[in-house]
């Protein structure tokens, strides 16, 4: 049997500089700080983080964007 392939993860970018600092200071403690902290996010975790951010008044590629983690043996 095969082994699954590693899931593709994600990351989310902060291009303000305290666009995740403001998110985590509107009742977002938690996300906001495994935003600040560079955690990785599965597809789905960030597309709900996503959506959260941009109800929170922030606009995605202004404010932040996400990228991917490359997958081992990747660049």
């Amino acid at each position: 049997m095969k082994m699954a392939e590693e899931e593709q993860m994600y990351i989310f970018i902060d291009k303000t500089g305290h666009c995740f600092e403001d998110f985590q200071d509107k009742d977002n403690d938690i996300v906001g700080a495994w935003m600040r902290g560079g955690r990785k996010f599965s597809v789905g975790d960030m597309l709900v983080f996503r959506d959260d951010l941009v109800v929170a008044g922030f606009a995605w590629g202004v404010d932040f964007y996400v990228k991917k983690v490359p997958l081992k043996g990747q660049r």
